[in-house]
């Protein structure tokens, strides 16, 4: 397909990146703060390093928009997160991945996730499917509320929504078996793309956190929306993706809740 040269480089890029934060992982960190909340360490650093080079050697026209290093745009860009679940990373907790996404006009054409300490590579291309490895992945097909684990993330990049997102986090938590809450959207949607969570939800996300994401749960068969159940998600970071019943599920309980 037109896509798979640009989703096997990608795919490098993140097994490259992946082996610098597995030399990291546990190790003395460098630390700062980019504001009062949200912090960066020299392996956030070092892991776009790698990957802008291999990208930028083998696409040297396409720009970047990355987390820690900014970027441009235009028509086609990618879209990169060195790490994702930074916290998680300076304090040992192993839930973190890495995500690069090729977008063209605002549309996900390629999206890869790695989860380094698993070594899960989540893939897929737009109209190809999505995949874990080498096999084919598809959303749940579950559903039943008492068999549905939902994950999500608090807003902490727009705090004072917290009321209305605990609203939320209430009704849901109380209507289904779990909500979890791990600390990385990245990883949070290839596991919906996976079929191990229902479905997921965040507020306030930036356009590296859920790129690549909501491509591979569109191609595994899962549908992605903003909270209001628009299209609208990279540009808003407020996203909501499952399977048909679940993300209906969950985008009826925003629409009661959160914006009231």
């Amino acid at each position: 397909m037109k896509w798979d040269k640009y989703a096997e480089i990608a795919k490098k890029a993140v097994l490259d990146a992946g082996e610098i934060l597995k030399g990291y992982f546990r190790k003395s960190l460098k630390l700062e703060f980019k504001d009062k909340f949200d912090i960066v360490t020299d392996a956030d650093l070092r892991s776009e390093e790698v990957i802008k080079k291999i990208l930028k050697k083998e696409f040297p026209d396409i720009d970047f928009i990355a987390e820690e290093g900014g970027g441009g745009g235009g028509e086609i860009f990618w879209v990169i997160d060195p790490l994702d679940g930074t916290k998680n990373f300076f304090k040992g907790f192993p839930w973190f991945g890495i995500s690069i996404a090729l977008v063209e006009n605002m549309e996900v054409r390629v999206g890869v996730i790695y989860n380094p300490l698993n070594d899960e590579m989540f893939w897929g291309v737009d109209g190809g499917g999505a995949f874990l490895n080498k096999d084919r992945i598809k959303v749940s097909s579950n559903t039943l509320k008492e068999k549905a684990m939902i994950a999500t993330g608090f807003p902490h990049r727009a705090r004072e929504k917290i009321d209305n997102y605990l609203k939320v986090f209430k009704e849901i938590f109380l209507s289904v078996s779990c909500v979890r809450r791990a600390g990385s959207a990245t990883l949070d949607l290839a596991y919906t793309a996976l079929g191990i969570f229902d479905a997921f939800f965040e507020y306030g996300l930036s356009i590296w956190d859920i790129a690549a994401g909501s491509l591979l749960v569109k191609e595994a068969g899962g549908i992605v929306t903003d909270f209001k159940g628009e299209k609208n998600y990279l540009k808003t970071g407020n996203i909501i993706a499952g399977n048909v019943f679940f993300h209906k599920f969950v985008l009826e309980k925003v629409n009661k809740l959160f914006f009231n």
